[in-house]
């Protein structure tokens, strides 16, 4: 008969034995859950999907959140997953664009990492400040009353524009993006900052060399922007109004006109002779020199133009139509171009007489 184990022996083959096989669990566990691990996985049928995780979510929340648009498989491995990798901890409130199949581990490496979702929001050159304001409303960033309160606070610029009642030309066209929950405040300081870093120190005394107080240059520059859909014709543009203000000449600007009449509500897409006379002093047919304040938001070329006009005898120009327009330095010039480019194309044309032909008596 084989004489029985020693105890101490017998204890110490079964803590062996048992640790062993926790082992082979915890690795069998380990390979299901990698395995597991390494299967993309996308159950959301649209191309692509924006999730929300708010602050303050913890790990279970943000697994619940992720099941139930698709992006991870529903799983009890998801939390064990987070455990072993140590992932149940610093996960980043914001949202976030998944738009291809992603294993678990990439998923939350993009929620830890804080790789969020940026609203992107253009701003068209040259439009009003409303304007500006309308494009960051309908993106869902902040109200109308929270902008129209920010647009009178002129302290970003009372340094550049100490006359300034309002941040009218200051809001600088750009794609701007932002993260969910960008406040307006920020915003509005965005565009400004923009602006500033557009308009360099150096342009300051540029256009003081020339006359000008920056008020007045980017009002210059909100004129050309309208004017003109054509950067290399901006230097070409801003020479006329540099020109007309040396002669005394009045600028004579329809965008201005138009702005006029949006201040007052009164603007149907259309501009007619009798609203050249209206009464305002930004109607620069009827007053002289520049207008009292820009009459939009110019962008980086319009503002250059300003800045650095063409050297040129140019007192008029018109459109020819075609996007472009014939520069003149006299009035006689300028009416044959006028005639040419817009009243021969324009004229109806006689029609030609016709006799019926018939059979005679």
């Amino acid at each position: 008969m084989t004489p029985p184990l020693p105890h101490w022996l017998r204890d110490h083959w079964l803590v062996g034995a048992s640790a062993a096989v926790i082992l082979v669990l915890f690795a069998t566990v380990a390979a299901h859950v990698s395995l597991w691990a390494s299967i993309p996985y996308r159950g959301h049928g649209a191309a692509f999907s924006i999730i929300e995780i708010p602050e303050g979510t913890g790990a279970s929340r943000a697994v619940q959140i992720l099941v139930e648009h698709g992006i991870v498989q529903r799983s009890s491995l998801t939390l064990l997953y987070l455990r072993l990798t140590g992932r149940t901890r610093g996960i980043k409130a914001g949202e976030y664009y998944f738009t291809r199949p992603m294993t678990p581990g990439e998923v939350f490496d993009k929620i830890i990492s804080g790789d969020v979702y940026y609203h992107r929001v253009t701003i068209p050159e040259g439009v009003r400040s409303d304007e500006v304001f309308a494009e960051f409303i309908r993106a869902g960033f902040g109200t109308e009353q929270e902008y129209r309160d920010l647009f009178r606070d002129v302290s970003l610029i009372a340094d550049l524009d100490p006359e300034a009642t309002d941040l009218e030309g200051y809001l600088h066209p750009d794609t701007y993006t932002l993260q969910k929950g960008a406040r307006p405040k920020a915003i509005v300081a965005m565009t400004v900052a923009r602006f500033r870093e557009v308009f360099e120190a150096s342009w300051i005394q540029k256009v003081r060399e020339r006359g000008l107080s920056v008020r007045e240059a980017v009002a210059l520059a909100s004129m050309v922007e309208w004017e003109t859909q054509h950067p290399d014709e901006n230097p070409l543009v801003a020479s006329v109004f540099y020109n007309r203000l040396r002669l005394g000449m009045r600028l004579q600007c329809d965008p201005t006109v138009i702005y006029a009449m949006a201040m007052r509500d009164g603007f149907d897409g259309n501009i007619r002779k009798a609203d050249l006379r209206i009464d305002s002093r930004y109607n620069t047919y009827r007053y002289y020199g520049l207008p009292p304040g820009p009459i939009g938001n110019p962008g980086a070329a319009a503002l250059q133009a300003a800045v650095e006009p063409a050297d040129t005898d140019y007192l008029y120009f018109v459109s020819m139509n075609t996007g472009r327009h014939f520069f003149s330095t006299n009035l006689r010039d300028h009416n044959r171009a006028v005639w040419q480019y817009q009243v021969k194309p324009f004229r109806p044309r006689k029609a030609a007489s016709f006799r019926p032909r018939g059979r005679g008596n």
